[in-house]
């Protein structure tokens, strides 16, 4: 047997070695400090501010709640989804494709000739 020496692989993966390492050194420089312009908040600003925040929201939402009309609500976790238009679709969906199963699987020749031949 002989051995094939491939003379070419060494430079080449020095070459490699030596792209990557100049393609990776800038990337320390470019990690710098940010920014000196971005203005300092401290915790309790930064709580006080996100508390109006959600007040304002809380407040739209609700008033959004008191001028909504009576009827059912769709959001997923109440009882009536399956009064709206959405849950009506999917019960459909889910007995018609439950009813295709059941018939596909009885006039299937194989799994007819497995439960006689089980018996």
């Amino acid at each position: 047997m002989t051995h094939m020496t491939r003379p070419w692989r060494r430079p080449v993966l020095r070459v490699l070695v030596l792209a990557m390492a100049v393609a990776l050194a800038p990337l320390p420089a470019l990690a710098g400090d940010p920014p000196a312009t971005q203005p300092t908040v401290n915790l309790s600003a930064s709580v006080s501010k996100a508390v109006a925040k959600e007040a304002v929201t809380l407040k739209q939402t609700s008033v959004a709640r008191s001028q909504d009309s009576g009827g059912t609500t769709t959001d997923l976790g109440s009882p009536s989804f399956f009064k709206s238009p959405a849950g009506i679709i999917a019960i459909a969906a889910s007995v018609v494709g439950l009813g295709l199963t059941l018939r596909s699987t009885s006039k299937d020749r194989v799994a007819v000739d497995q439960i006689t031949k089980t018996k």
